[in-house]
């Protein structure tokens, strides 16, 4: 079997597989970009997220179209995240059986796509919900007082579960996990699993506030450098697919 000094590279990894690992990693890495825009448009997303229940309520209601569409897009990118974790971490394994490490990443990866899917739903059911039942005519101030304190609740529960828990600490032991594989196997090259590190622990920091913790760095950075992580990896394995004969 061929191998290339520099990075181990096993060449008996499939053209056509690598090149649907590029175009899986750039979907990742770019389709955050579009909730992103429908969800900032419509409800001043991500800054939404920390709004007072008396102004989301009616906020959300108000665009309850365009919150469907940007949350179902989010969504369909979380569920997204466990083919990529899968697929970055069997090419960064030797071919067989696959270690402890992989499958801590793959673990991972799957932990991270169900809490942010379980964070995402809360927009689209309790939240709307609360919504509709909060713009209800003749509701007192006390009923409306009781909803808006079960949206906090509400939001404080997905967010933990989707935003700290999903989006932080789990991608952030998969990016650990795979970037360990990578540079203890060799199959790809040194520097994707030393920026990985670095990717991991900055995607780990938003996660400290669960403990009350304020982090050095916002979840909107941390989801920027890992975005940018996918869109490298998925250029690397378009560039081993386009070199590799057919």
């Amino acid at each position: 079997m061929a191998q290339h000094e520099s990075t181990g590279e096993d060449n008996t990894r499939p053209r056509s597989f690598l090149l649907v690992a590029g175009f899986i990693l750039l979907l990742q890495g770019l389709s955050l970009f579009a909730p992103m825009a429908v969800l900032g448009g419509a409800i001043q997303w991500p800054d939404s997220l920390d709004f007072a229940p008396a102004q989301m309520l009616p906020l959300l209601l108000k665009e309850l179209d365009a919150v469907q569409m940007g949350y179902g897009l989010y969504l369909g990118y979380s569920l997204l995240f466990l083919v990529t974790g899968v697929v970055t971490v069997y090419l960064a394994a030797r071919p067989g059986a696959l270690g402890v490490l992989a499958f801590i990443a793959i673990g991972a990866a799957a932990a991270s796509a169900l809490a942010r899917a379980i964070g995402i739903l809360r927009w689209l059911t309790g939240s709307v919900a609360l919504a509709e039942a909060h713009a209800a005519p003749g509701l007192s101030d006390e009923g409306r007082a009781a909803i808006e304190t079960m949206q906090a609740a509400i939001n404080a529960w997905g967010g933990a579960i989707g935003e700290m828990l999903g989006v932080a600490a789990f991608a952030a032991i998969w990016a650990i996990a795979t970037s360990l594989l990578i540079l203890r196997e060799r199959q790809l090259p040194a520097w994707a699993g030393f920026t990985g590190l670095v990717v991991g622990i900055l995607v780990a920091f938003p996660s400290l506030e669960l403990f009350g913790v304020t982090p050095p760095v916002s979840i909107v950075v941390s989801t920027t450098v890992i975005q940018l992580w996918f869109i490298a990896l998925g250029v690397l394995f378009l560039w081993r697919a386009l070199r590799r004969p057919a």
